[in-house]
């Protein structure tokens, strides 16, 4: 059976995931906003990215769609935590 002190610590994991998920998406969306800013900089000289850039804007949309989704089961997890914990 899973004791208290445990609960509290694979709490207390989840929340660590949490912030290191929000740090490396963090990093990761200034690389991909650096790239747009080259793309959009390109389209707007005449370069013909326009293609490209929109199916950059779709890749952007659907990475920030699954972070989210990631922070929100992650939240669930630990509010599913604490609701062990306070049981106790």
């Amino acid at each position: 059976m899973i004791d208290q002190s445990q609960n509290e610590i694979a709490k207390a994991f989840l929340e660590q995931s949490r912030s290191a998920a929000q740090q490396a998406y963090g990093a990761w969306e200034m690389v991909m906003k650096s790239q747009k800013a080259m793309l959009d900089s390109m389209r707007s000289t005449g370069a013909p990215f326009a293609l490209a850039a929109d199916q950059y804007d779709k890749l952007i949309d659907y990475q920030s769609q699954q972070y989210r989704g990631a922070l929100e089961y992650i939240d669930k997890m630990i509010s599913d935590f604490q609701q062990q914990l306070n049981k106790r």
